[in-house]
């Protein structure tokens, strides 16, 4: 666990800090009393798995890729230590969850050894404005500009970021689409479809659809 994860601490409270330092003393002396505060993350049990800029369901910015964390924050789930092969380097460590027998979500790991990514591809996921898995593109209101070509695991694929959600990106399959590049948005309309959700730290998040 790395120090920026030290502050969470099971079972699920994480010690936040005071706020901004106050000038006057009579402040200060409150802020010392007062302590830490103590704020609770709720436990996903079930239900829709809500996808944000703020993270996927409990997982935030703040959690560590931790199998002992995840199994407390998905106390429902199987919780369980994989490996994913990406091209030809070397297999990249994952967690998996699954729960009620569907896979619930894919946890990478960056380079910093914290929580790289949470892609959702199946069971009742929702999106910033509520897009359900297998929703039609034409449906959810993207434009080209909001869109790039997929690559290595999305070839094939058309990533879309909404601007006001930057560290959400839509991955939709394009049955029938094998050339290099963008789809033509007619077709785009009438083939692509929403398969997976991939929430991202805001460090590693992509800016629009660079």
């Amino acid at each position: 666990m790395t120090p920026r994860h030290s502050d969470l601490a099971l079972p699920l409270l994480l010690l936040a800090a005071c706020g901004p330092a106050k000038t006057d003393q009579a402040s200060k002396a409150d802020d010392s009393a007062k302590g830490p505060v103590t704020v609770a993350i709720a436990p996903y049990a079930g239900g829709p798995l809500k996808i944000s800029n703020d993270g996927a369901g409990p997982i935030n910015a703040s959690v560590a890729f931790d199998l002992a964390t995840l199994k407390v924050l998905f106390p429902k789930a199987k919780v369980e230590q994989a490996f994913l092969q990406s091209g030809e380097g070397p297999a990249l460590p994952i967690i998996t969850l699954e729960q009620d027998n569907t896979p619930l979500a894919e946890i990478g790991k960056s380079d910093d050894g914290d929580i790289g990514y949470v892609r959702v591809e199946a069971g009742d996921a929702r999106g910033p404005k509520d897009e359900q898995l297998l929703a039609k593109w034409g449906d959810l209101g993207f434009s080209l500009d909001q869109c790039r070509a997929g690559a290595a695991r999305e070839i094939n694929m058309t990533i879309c970021v909404r601007p006001d959600a930057p560290q959400v990106s839509y991955v939709f399959g394009v049955p029938g689409w094998t050339k290099a590049g963008l789809p033509p948005e007619a077709f785009l309309k009438a083939k692509g479809q929403l398969n997976a959700l991939i929430w991202r730290p805001a460090e590693g998040a992509v800016v629009g659809a660079a």
